[in-house]
């Protein structure tokens, strides 16, 4: 990402089912954040990185299974043009 310093980094956190929808949503945007972070520590500029926090919505996997669940669980990063 460093080599590519005109491209925007957006983070999207996303939870699986479990709990409470503001929870989730602040959970999600808690692992946005904590992939942000990590990639500002590695060089990447702030100024390029948006985050956003989901919660439950966009699932990957069924939430009835504790597989499905732990796939939902993720962040998913995109880059895209300045």
């Amino acid at each position: 990402l460093k080599e590519y310093p005109k491209t925007a980094v957006n983070v999207i956190g996303y939870t699986d089912s479990t709990g409470g929808h503001d929870l989730n949503m602040r959970l999600s945007q808690q692992r946005a954040d904590s992939v942000a972070s990590a990639l500002i520590t590695q060089g990447v500029d702030a100024s390029r990185i948006r985050t956003q926090g989901l919660g439950p919505a966009n699932p990957i996997a069924s939430n009835s299974t504790a597989e499905g669940k732990a796939q939902n669980r993720r962040v998913e990063i995109t880059l895209s043009p300045l």
